[in-house]
């Protein structure tokens, strides 16, 4: 009987336990993107554009944000493409749409 309730109680935990960690994991990437879109964003109000976006540039213009933990996929004059990858959960931010959505940039 012991062993049938303790059987029971990891089948209720565990999944609450996993949702719980995604949310989480999914609430820092978001986070972080934002905060490196508002750099990339006042990087394009001083340069014209976002030609020359890289980490290192975003870095300079906050210097919360440091230069590890998202990545600058790919870069246009006019469009941008940030991903972050947290405990397996990826997601991007891209310009000119200043969208955050699940999954890397395409």
């Amino acid at each position: 009987m012991l062993v049938v309730m303790a059987a029971i109680l990891v089948a209720i935990v565990v999944p609450s336990y996993i949702t719980m960690r995604n949310r989480d994991s999914d609430s820092s990437a978001r986070a972080q993107l934002r905060q490196a879109g508002e750099a990339a964003e006042a990087y394009r109000a001083k340069h014209g554009s976002y030609a020359g976006l890289s980490p290192a540039a975003l870095d300079r213009l906050d210097v919360n944000l440091g230069t590890s933990g998202y990545t600058v996929r790919s870069v246009g004059a006019m469009t941008y493409c940030l991903e972050t990858t947290v405990r397996g959960r990826t997601w991007h931010l891209g310009a000119p749409s200043g969208e955050l959505h699940r999954g890397g940039c395409s």
